[in-house]
């Protein structure tokens, strides 16, 4: 999707790990991270070149900026779902607050970009001895990505706990709705393809955010914790990542571990955009699902 999209609507795209390029008035990109002037063709370019997906694309209409975030798997921009299907109002207003977290994540992490490439130029102009070529990466200790993290997640988790009323009415199996998603789940009957793909969105998006959620809250000192790192790239890049444990059921910061690469913005946005799809599969016409 993102290689079809309209890119020249759009003035500034922001991408996975804080990446960020705006478009100058001759129409040229450029990137925001960068330590020097570093131009780029346009946003496939950076996908392609980097790795990584765009999350926000940002613009201006005759009234005001607008942004939208775009969907981690494939399908139309989020808000267009959430305009078109025929929802129930609190859950339609917990979609967009789901948006509205995710794009100030997505800021987040390109302000932190920023803010760290302004502070390497002045040491680099009044440090003859730092030398770029040996600068590989950074570790810093951040509170507010993971704060940011943190309430998107439970926006998603309120959003599954939420949808269960939606899945009742269309599939009870009872009078009364139960308690919680995972008892509605279980307590519905659901055609086979429909009950195979909820299931697989309660155990890649729904418990796993649950975990990470517990894990920030209860048992990371994010004061202390140094889980927030800057990477360089191209020499004068620099590229942002809040690192995820791989094990957050562990109760101890000291059994963690952090092989896998997991990357706080990444897997939110994902998880996003799985409660889009899903959503869209239990009350649309499952356009934006993976299955």
């Amino acid at each position: 999707m993102a290689n079809k999209f309209p890119w020249e609507q759009f003035d500034k795209v922001t991408f996975e790990r804080g990446i960020c390029i705006k478009k100058h008035k001759t129409g040229e990109w450029f990137y925001v991270n960068s330590e020097d002037p570093m131009s780029v063709s346009d946003p496939s370019t950076v996908m392609t070149s980097l790795g990584v997906r765009p999350v926000l694309a940002e613009g201006s209409n005759i009234d005001a900026r607008v942004s939208f975030v775009l969907p981690a798997i494939r399908g139309k921009l989020l808000e267009i779902y959430r305009s078109e299907l025929n929802l129930p109002e609190p859950l339609k207003y917990l979609m967009g607050s789901m948006l509205y977290h995710c794009s100030a994540l997505a800021r987040i992490y390109a302000d932190e970009c920023t803010r760290f490439v302004e502070q390497r130029s002045i040491k680099i102009v009044g440090d003859d001895t730092l030398s770029r070529e040996k600068e590989k990466g950074v570790v810093e200790r951040l509170a507010e990505p993971l704060y940011g993290f943190e309430t998107l997640i439970t926006k998603i988790i309120i959003g599954y706990e939420s949808i269960r009323h939606p899945i009742w009415k269309k599939y009870k199996s009872g009078k009364n709705t139960p308690r919680s998603f995972v008892d509605t789940v279980k307590s519905c009957k659901f055609p086979s393809e429909i009950g195979k793909r909820i299931q697989l969105s309660t155990e890649n998006c729904y418990l796993p955010a649950k975990k990470f959620k517990n894990c920030i809250q209860r048992h990371v000192d994010i004061g202390s914790s140094s889980w927030c790192m800057f990477e360089k790239k191209f020499q004068l890049l620099w590229l942002f990542m809040a690192r995820l444990p791989d094990n957050p059921e562990e109760k101890s910061a000291s059994d963690f571990k952090f092989d896998q690469g997991l990357d706080a913005l990444t897997v939110a946005w994902e998880y996003v955009s799985e409660f889009f799809a899903l959503t869209d599969i239990i009350l649309g016409k499952g356009n934006l699902s993976s299955a």
